[in-house]
């Protein structure tokens, strides 16, 4: 692991020869041993006493062999992760998970790792308990604020970037998460903004939940409440998951409308 980190700190170097050294021995690596090189950087991620930068470099490195914006470079990486050994993901899944709430700086580079392992692994049904374990990390009342934050940080980017069919049948879990984070309750700024950011990208996995009249008067209340907060932050998401639930499910807004919204409008204005 000694190697591996000297590397991760020059990538940050001012030489370029030592910048280009790190790339090259970086590029090396994972050519020439992918599961062993993945779980040798979800260990770095995990590893509180290395630099935080340096922490962050493995999680950027590990997230960037499992996620790309180029669709066919995204196919091999997806492929390339389904072929290694079953034990080295479960490894690297489980490092990850514990960097959550560990981390010094926001946004969590673990999270993000958790969303790229969630979106490869998601669709072929696989790594299903890992929206019960960030669901039990938000709603333990023992778990402390960054681990709150992170997990639902986490749960955003799986509602935003996994397709919703594979995540559909946790959408109650979800769900339970988020509102947990959103209420008035939640001592936490950064846990119920969290948690409001993660609300309006788990929208479009809630009509089942906006069908149920008991469910769907849980979800306006909190978003309601949200758009009072004291944090102009938490407010602005609040409305822009208003905006985002009344382009969706109009059909049930009419009691809203002549009440909670009507409130919410009189308070901002």
């Amino acid at each position: 692991m000694s190697e591996l980190v000297s590397f991760l700190q020059r990538t940050i170097s001012g030489s370029q020869a030592d910048q280009q050294a790190a790339l090259n021995f970086l590029q090396q690596a994972a050519q020439t041993n992918f599961p062993e090189f993945v779980k040798q950087l979800s260990i770095v991620l995990s590893t509180t006493d290395v630099e935080p930068f340096v922490r962050q470099q493995s999680g950027l490195q590990l997230k960037n062999l499992l996620y790309a914006k180029d669709a066919e470079t995204l196919q091999q990486n997806q492929k390339r992760w389904m072929d290694t050994p079953s034990n080295i993901r479960d490894i690297t899944k489980q490092n990850v998970l514990r960097t959550l709430g560990t981390e010094t700086v926001r946004p969590s580079i673990a999270a993000q790792c958790i969303n790229a392992i969630a979106g490869i692994e998601l669709p072929f049904q696989q790594w299903i308990e890992v929206i019960d374990i960030l669901m039990g990390n938000v709603t333990n009342d023992a778990s402390a604020e960054k681990l709150k934050d992170s997990s639902l940080e986490a749960l955003g980017y799986i509602c935003q970037d996994v397709n919703a069919a594979a995540v559909e049948s946790k959408s109650n879990q979800i769900l339970t998460a988020i509102v947990h984070g959103m209420r008035q309750q939640e001592p936490s700024v950064l846990v119920r903004l969290s948690a409001t950011e993660a609300m309006l990208n788990a929208l479009e996995l809630t009509k089942n939940n906006f069908a149920n009249t008991d469910e769907r008067n849980v979800i306006m209340r909190v978003v309601c409440e949200a758009t009072q907060a004291p944090d102009t932050r938490i407010r602005v998401a609040a409305l822009q998951c208003l905006v985002r639930i009344v382009s969706l499910y109009y059909n049930y807004m009419d009691t809203y409308m002549k009440e909670a919204l009507f409130a919410v409008f009189v308070f901002l204005f």
